[in-house]
C-alpha cells in the first residue's frame, strides 16, 4: 500500500515538474520575445525625440551679441498695445527733449516709446552720457553692435523691428522720425478699430523713379524696375506686430536699400496684406499745411511741435488755423503704380 501510494506521488511530482519546466521554457522565450519587440519602440522613440529636438531648433533661433538671429519666446519682457519707434542720432538731445515734452508727454500705459540709435563706436563720455539719459527717462533702445549713420537708416530700423519682435508682446508699431509731431489720441482711435493683423498703413506713393544718380540716395542694388515699389513714406507709418515678425524672421534674406520705406514697401510687396493709404498722414517731403484731422505731421522744427501741442492742449485741435500748401491726393490700387496719385481734389487734406 504504502509503495503505490509512493509509485503514484512520484508520477505527480514528475508530472508538476515538466509542468514547470514547460512554463518556465514559455517564459524564457516570451521574455526574449518581449525584448526584441521592446527594442523596436525604444528606437522609435529615440527617432521621434531626435525629430522633436530638431522642430524645437527651428522654432527656436539662438541671439548672438554678433549675429542678426533674433530670440522668439512665449514670454517676453514688455507689453504693449502699441510702440513708437523714432530714428534718431545720439546728439539729437534737443530733438528728443521737444518730442517728451509735447506729443510723448501724456501717452496712456498701454503705449511703448523708444528713441532708436546705435551707440557702437562712440566715445566713452558720449555713452555714458546716453546712459544716464537712459536711466532718466527710460526710453532709449541702444543698439550696441551697431554703428549709428545716416547711411545706415535701414539696418536701423530691421535691427530695431528684430529687437521689437524679441522682446515687446505688441499689437502695432508705429515708426517715426525726430521730426515727426503725432496726435497720439487720434491714432489711438483709429487703432483700436482696425485689423490687427497683416496692417500697413500709412500715406503710399507708388510712382517714385529710382534714383540712380543721386549721390545721397543712389540705389544702385535696385533692379527690380524702373520706379519704386508702393510704400508708405518714412516720415510716419504704422505695421501690425505680425509684418514685424515675418521682416524679424527674414532680416537675413532682406536686400537693405538706401530708402527705410522704400525697403519696407519692398520687403512687404509679395504679401497678400492690407495697405492703407491715408491722406491725414502728412508724411511727403514737405508738409502739405495744417488740418486739424491730421494724425501725422511731418516735418516739423522744436518750434512747431510746441506750438501744435499748446494748441491741442487747450482747444482740442491741432491747427490755430487751418491751411494747405499743395495738394493732397486718394491712392488708386486699381491702375498701375506710376498713374496712382493724381492731386486734383482739394477736398482731401
Amino acid at each position: 500500500m504504502f509503495k503505490q501510494e509512493g509509485q503514484s506521488l512520484v508520477r505527480k511530482l514528475n508530472k508538476n515538474a515538466s509542468v514547470v519546466l514547460l512554463c518556465g521554457i514559455f517564459m524564457f522565450i516570451s521574455v526574449l520575445m518581449c525584448m526584441s519587440i521592446c527594442s523596436m519602440p525604444c528606437e522609435y522613440t529615440s527617432m521621434e525625440n531626435k525629430l522633436i529636438h530638431q522642430k524645437m531648433r527651428q522654432a527656436v533661433v539662438v541671439d548672438k551679441s554678433n549675429s542678426d538671429s533674433i530670440v522668439r519666446t512665449n514670454v517676453k519682457q514688455y507689453q504693449a498695445f502699441l510702440v513708437i519707434l523714432l530714428l534718431v542720432g545720439p546728439n539729437q538731445y534737443e530733438e528728443r527733449k521737444t518730442i517728451r515734452q509735447t506729443w510723448l508727454s501724456q501717452t496712456p500705459k498701454d503705449v511703448l516709446n523708444y528713441f532708436v540709435l546705435g551707440t557702437e563706436n562712440l566715445a566713452t563720455a558720449e555713452r555714458q552720457r546716453l546712459e544716464g539719459e537712459n536711466r532718466e527717462h527710460h526710453d532709449l533702445l541702444l543698439l550696441d553692435t551697431f554703428q549709428d549713420s545716416y547711411r545706415a537708416l535701414t539696418k536701423k530700423l530691421l535691427e530695431a523691428y528684430k529687437w521689437l519682435d524679441a522682446n515687446v508682446d505688441f499689437q502695432f508699431v508705429f515708426k517715426g522720425d525726430d521730426d515727426t509731431f503725432v496726435h497720439v489720441d487720434a491714432l489711438l482711435r483709429e487703432l483700436r478699430q482696425k485689423p490687427s493683423h497683416r496692417l500697413y498703413w500709412g500715406f503710399f506713393d507708388g510712382r517714385a523713379r529710382v534714383k540712380h544718380r543721386s549721390r545721397k540716395w543712389a540705389e544702385n542694388k535696385w533692379v527690380l524696375c524702373d520706379r519704386y515699389l508702393p510704400h508708405a513714406l518714412g516720415g510716419g507709418y504704422v505695421l501690425s506686430s505680425d509684418l514685424v515678425h515675418f521682416l524679424a524672421l527674414n532680416s537675413e534674406l532682406l536686400t537693405l536699400y538706401n530708402s527705410e520705406d522704400v525697403s519696407v514697401g519692398t520687403w512687404l510687396a509679395p504679401l497678400d496684406i492690407q495697405r492703407v493709404h491715408d491722406p491725414r498722414f502728412d508724411t511727403e517731403y514737405k508738409s502739405r499745411g495744417c488740418f486739424n484731422e491730421y494724425i501725422v505731421t511731418h516735418k516739423q522744427d522744436r518750434q512747431m511741435m510746441h506750438e501744435k501741442h499748446k494748441h491741442l492742449q487747450r482747444t482740442g485741435r491741432l491747427c490755430a488755423s487751418e491751411y494747405r500748401i499743395f495738394l493732397s491726393y486718394k491712392y488708386n490700387w486699381q491702375v498701375l503704380p506710376s498713374m496712382c496719385c493724381i492731386r486734383n481734389d482739394s477736398s482731401i487734406p
